[in-house]
């Protein structure tokens, strides 16, 4: 899997937080709803969420999802 698919969703869900469109507290859309919207596979959604992670954009919650 090429790292840059990730690196690319990452970027494009970081300007989305950054930017206002995701608001702080609103939830990211689910894995199936990101791939739906994307075809990009749930290794690419999940690593890019990962990344949010690392930079503290965003929170994840097991069984909940993942947070701005």
């Amino acid at each position: 899997m090429p790292r840059g698919l990730a690196d690319e969703f990452a970027a494009r869900l970081s300007a989305d937080i950054t930017s206002g469109r995701l608001p702080p507290g609103s939830r990211l859309p689910t894995e199936q709803e990101m791939i739906a919207a994307t075809g990009v596979s749930r290794t690419v959604v999940r690593e890019a969420v990962a990344a949010l992670r690392a930079e503290g954009l965003v929170v994840t919650r097991q069984g909940v999802g993942a947070f701005v």
